[in-house]
């Protein structure tokens, strides 16, 4: 499978591809400031060409993510892929999808002998500040995968410009006017979530003819997420028995999608569905005709993990990289996209499963 990132002169099926799986990027100045005025935040067609210099280089990665973290695990084989394409060796340790046990993992690859640690997907920067001072102070550089690192490049997700192609769809969709819930994640555990819900309740802010009910708590990673969206739908819908009360619901995470939907069709409640995140159940039943998901977006982390990956490269290599904040672009699907999406996303999970469990992954 093609996975590069089409230009404008193909043709229109690689565009589709694109906007299936890579994305439209969201218009980032490339000068904007993030984090101080040694950093700039670098538009997602702005990525720069990376190459080796022939020189092996160690790159260690904690491989953290738990079954329903299909998005995760996808960057992690395109980090791995791409490491190993460039003449690079993989360190690996396996790990929880939790802060604890990404710091821990960190922690512990420093004593592995590698040249470079990845950093992500959970801890922030000021969080993993001392992990970077300890690595710098043994020669070993560090990269942040989807989240910001101290003096490190980074390779992060479009969080804003995610927020709002959802609510501009939203708002289309609704005609502005009518009930909206937001569900995601527990507010605290991954901070992308409260970005994008208070990005969505920002928006709705100004529909004089929108209102957005209270913010239905999640689940976190560690749960069976399906069945705690179910519960917490369920609790939602009875709470609000009138068929006019609510219009739309958007879960920014797909295990709580598939369980809203289990809900919604329990209860025989018409309310479109709106979610984040592909992952190969939420596309199979985004593609029923008579789910009431009707759009996605999604973070193309198989991009984000291929830019991690050369980033690590060049920084084990000594090459000259700039510690800038490099976007993804924002990728999202109607429903009528939702059968092609799933075809390319089975055949990239089946590959990231086949490499990753050489690495206990």
């Amino acid at each position: 499978m093609d996975e590069t990132m089409p230009t404008g002169d193909q043709t229109s099926t690689a565009v589709d591809r694109r906007r299936l799986l890579a994305g439209l990027a969201m218009g980032v100045g490339a000068a904007a400031l993030v984090a101080g005025s040694s950093r700039r935040a670098v538009a997602a067609e702005a990525f720069p060409t990376i190459t080796s210099n022939g020189k092996k280089v160690k790159v260690g990665i904690g491989l953290n993510y738990g079954p329903f973290n299909q998005p995760w695990r996808r960057g992690c084989w395109r980090i791995a892929q791409t490491v190993k394409d460039m003449g690079g060796e993989l360190v690996t340790i396996r790990g929880q999808p939790s802060k604890q046990s990404e710091q821990d993992v960190a922690r512990q690859l420093l004593d592995r002998g590698i040249d470079v640690l990845v950093l992500g997907i959970y801890s922030g920067e000021s969080e993993t500040a001392y992990i970077v001072d300890q690595a710098h102070s043994r020669g070993i550089k560090t990269v942040g995968f989807m989240v910001n690192a101290k003096d490190s490049p980074a390779v992060l997700e479009d969080t804003w410009g995610t927020g709002a192609v959802m609510g501009n769809w939203i708002q289309n969709r609704l005609q502005r006017q009518g009930a909206i819930v937001q569900t995601a994640e527990d507010r605290g555990f991954y901070a992308p979530f409260d970005m994008e819900v208070d990005m969505l309740s920002l928006m709705t802010k100004f529909q004089p003819r929108m209102s957005m009910l209270p913010f239905m708590t999640g689940s976190v990673s560690t749960t069976d997420e399906i069945s705690k969206g179910r519960e917490n739908c369920l609790s939602l819908l009875q709470a609000h028995p009138d068929p006019n009360s609510l219009q739309l619901l958007t879960s920014w995470w797909w295990p709580l999608t598939i369980g809203a939907v289990q809900a919604l069709q329990q209860m025989n409640r018409k309310v479109i569905v709106t979610n984040h995140y592909f992952s190969d159940q939420l596309l199979d039943e985004m593609s029923d005709p008579s789910t009431p998901i009707a759009f996605s977006t999604d973070v193309p982390y198989h991009i984000a993990g291929d830019r991690v990956g050369q980033l690590a490269i060049a920084l084990g290599q000594g090459q000259n990289v700039p510690n800038d904040s490099y976007f993804t672009p924002v990728a999202y699907i109607d429903k009528s996209q939702a059968a092609a999406a799933h075809a390319e996303l089975k055949e990239m999970d089946k590959k990231a499963i086949a490499l990753l469990g050489q690495y206990g992954g």
